[in-house]
């Protein structure tokens, strides 16, 4: 019965097409421009193939695969100071990537956010 258990517990680790950036991307999009009290937009992103009601698919799916780990912590600045009139804006990202569930909420709020927002570039539509 262990040994059963075992193979299955190991029949889903590695192998197969999520590796090395390749697989699935499944993802929903959601922008709140005003803050999360504000109105927001949602839209759908699929890559490999590309699709989706997002507004500039092929765009967003050519950054998400340049990245090698797009959600992923972003260096260290030395100063995580709040950004004087820094935009209210606030994203989040739910669904698959490469194999992976990804439930990710970015802001513009300081400088140590800032750089996750801005890498993803257009992930996050603007002037929707």
């Amino acid at each position: 019965m262990l040994v059963a258990l075992a193979a299955l517990a190991l029949a889903g680790c590695g192998g197969g097409e999520d590796e090395g950036g390749g697989g699935k991307v499944d993802l929903r999009v959601t922008v709140y421009p005003n803050g999360v009290a504000g109105d927001s937009t949602t839209w759908t992103l699929q890559c490999e193939p590309v699709g989706g009601d997002h507004p500039d698919r092929d765009a967003a799916c050519a950054r998400l695969a340049a990245l090698e780990d797009p959600f992923g912590k972003v260096k260290p600045v030395p100063r995580c100071d709040e950004i004087p009139g820094a935009s209210p804006e606030v994203a989040s990202i739910e669904g698959d990537f490469r194999g992976r569930r990804v439930e990710e909420t970015f802001d513009r709020s300081s400088a140590c956010v800032f750089e996750r927002w801005d890498r993803l570039g257009p992930v996050f539509p603007t002037g929707f």
